[in-house]
């Protein structure tokens, strides 16, 4: 009976958090670019791949890695056809790095069911606590930014632990230090904040191994160098300069930490009373519990750790919404909250995890199956059940369910129409052209962005362009289908 029950309470967790991505996965079938998207792609046409990032530099931005990825991604993809796998290959490259660091901080196997399970309910959290699935899952230059910035993230802290594991045993560190430097590298340059949580996760291992002699710290401090180097190539960067100038209330330290404390905790407490968080939280013990039986390793959690953890997870969407404030001005765009909130999601999930090993009392250790049911194998298929109706109540799934199976469609039939529109237009050499507006409702969970009825308009000019047009714009009087 108590096989039965386990069993069961796996297979529904594994049922809901699969339906979870699959709808999300699904949802970017029929995303399409926008903004800066095309901006970018006329730009690598006309400079060229690497002229045009050295352009960006100078100009916009110095997100080296975050601005090559979304540069590269339709040189290697497509840019219409390869659209659609954006989320895909986010989601499940997020599934895959969160099992890599599950079994790195374990020593598991990363195909162990427990650790695919425990990966699989942790992207289903993160997916349900984005605010802005739009700008950071289904927009090419914002996902490509963020989300592989999270991955890199991931896989830096598994690799932390594996070349500690080399030091520790007095192995060759070579083979996991260069792929460290590598995705070091990669993540330092994605975007601001993972660049500076990344940094601060070096320094502390530079700390951390101060007292261990220099061949131990020799390679921390190699990494702790690399990551300060590539910190000043992002944040001396021309652009960043050139772009804060447009932004009337940067640099003012009254309103960018008055902003930080207001916006840090409204979104902290959003973020903690999310009934899906909260049942998830509740089931992190039954987690932590199967992988510790499973676990080689002797895990031993001192205070310190715990307290440096609570530190961390509080001081997180505070502190890290300082940078935007201070180059903006203002309420930094959703994608960066999406990009502090994985930050908190790990740290609280690693909280937990260690106040739960220091303290786990015996009976959240499952029941062997000789023995009779216990209470533990009950409230596991107990909160199983609760953790379904809380997502089936979520309303961030029920609205891109609702946009997947109502609106999805429509407004992909409305961009086929206008894409048509322009290959008819430049069939007969129009140089301008005037397409529809959209006048159903948006599907929020994938819309980000479009053109404007003024043709001046950046976003119309960098449509214009790719398309080899003259100008481009929305036009309400014009109906769609005529």
């Amino acid at each position: 009976m108590i096989r039965v029950i386990q069993s069961l309470s796996i297979f529904l967790l594994l049922a809901t958090s699969l339906a979870v991505l699959l709808t999300f996965i699904n949802l970017g079938f029929y995303a399409y670019p926008s903004a800066d998207d095309f901006c970018m792609v006329s730009g690598v046409e006309q400079h060229g791949l690497f002229g045009n990032l050295w352009k960006h530099y100078f100009e916009w931005s110095g997100r080296y890695s975050g601005n090559a990825f979304y540069a590269l991604y339709p040189l290697l993809f497509g840019f219409f056809h390869g659209y659609p796998l954006i989320a895909v290959l986010l989601i499940v490259s997020i599934f895959v790095a969160s099992a890599f660091f599950i079994s790195s901080l374990f020593r598991l196997k990363m195909m162990s069911p427990t650790v695919l399970v425990v990966a699989l309910v942790f992207v289903c959290i993160y997916l349900l606590g984005l605010r802005h699935t739009a700008s950071s899952l289904y927009w090419m230059a914002g996902a490509l930014s963020y989300q592989t910035a999270n991955i890199l993230m991931l896989f830096t802290l598994g690799l932390i632990l594996k070349l500690m594991d080399r030091q520790k045993a007095q192995e060759s560190i070579l083979s996991v230090y260069l792929w460290l430097v590598f995705v070091v590298v990669l993540g330092m340059g994605a975007n601001e904040t993972n660049m500076i949580t990344l940094l601060g996760v070096l320094g502390l291992m530079f700390v951390l191994h101060l007292r261990s002699g220099w061949s131990r710290l020799k390679p921390w401090a190699g990494l702790l160098a690399i990551g300060l180097v590539c910190f000043s190539i992002v944040y001396f960067a021309p652009g960043n300069t050139l772009r804060e100038s447009t932004f009337p209330y940067r640099h003012d330290w009254v309103r960018s930490l008055q902003g930080s404390w207001n916006m840090g905790s409204w979104t902290l407490v959003a973020w903690t009373l999310n009934p899906v968080f909260i049942v998830a939280s509740l089931l992190l013990p039954f987690a932590v519990a199967r992988l510790v039986q499973l676990s080689p390793r002797k895990i031993s959690i001192p205070w310190g750790v715990i307290l440096f953890l609570l530190f961390v997870t509080l001081a997180a969407p505070f502190v890290l919404q300082f940078p935007a404030w201070w180059s903006m001005g203002g309420w930094p765009p959703p994608r960066t909250v999406d990009a502090i909130f994985f930050v908190y999601l790990m740290s609280w999930s690693l909280l937990l995890g260690a106040l739960i090993m220091r303290f786990m009392p015996r009976f959240l250790l499952l029941s062997n199956n000789n023995q009779p049911v216990q209470k533990v194998e009950i409230s596991l298929l107990m909160l199983v059940l609760v953790f379904m109706l809380s997502i089936g109540l979520s309303s961030k799934f029920k609205r891109a369910l609702n946009d997947l199976w109502n609106r999805a469609e429509t407004f992909e039939a409305y961009m086929l129409d206008r894409h048509a529109r322009i290959y008819d237009a430049l069939e007969k050499q129009q140089g301008f052209v005037s397409v529809p507006a959209y006048n159903q409702e948006y599907p929020r969970s994938i819309y980000f962005n479009d053109i404007r009825v003024d043709a001046r308009d950046w976003r119309n000019v960098c449509y214009a362009q790719y398309f080899g047009l003259q100008g481009i714009a929305l036009d309400p009087g014009v109906k769609a289908g005529n």
